[in-house]
């Protein structure tokens, strides 16, 4: 499945993301954790479907919280 993994400033930011293959959510998170450039930013990750972008995951303060 692909993901697109964003770093932002904080929560309500917007920047363009990186598109990863993973197999999982779980194996997504891991992928961005390890991108992860700089201390005290957020980690998001979303799927895109017809266009539109859903949050899938957070990562505030070192560790991830799931969107339903």
């Amino acid at each position: 499945m692909k993901y697109i993994i964003r770093e932002l400033q904080n929560p309500n930011s917007n920047r363009q993301g990186d598109v990863i293959e993973a197999n999982s959510l779980t194996a997504a998170k891991r992928r961005a954790s390890k991108m992860q450039m700089f201390q005290g930013t957020c980690m998001v990750i979303e799927s895109e479907s017809g266009g539109f972008y859903t949050r899938l995951a957070i990562k505030e303060d070192g560790k991830w919280r799931n969107y339903e």
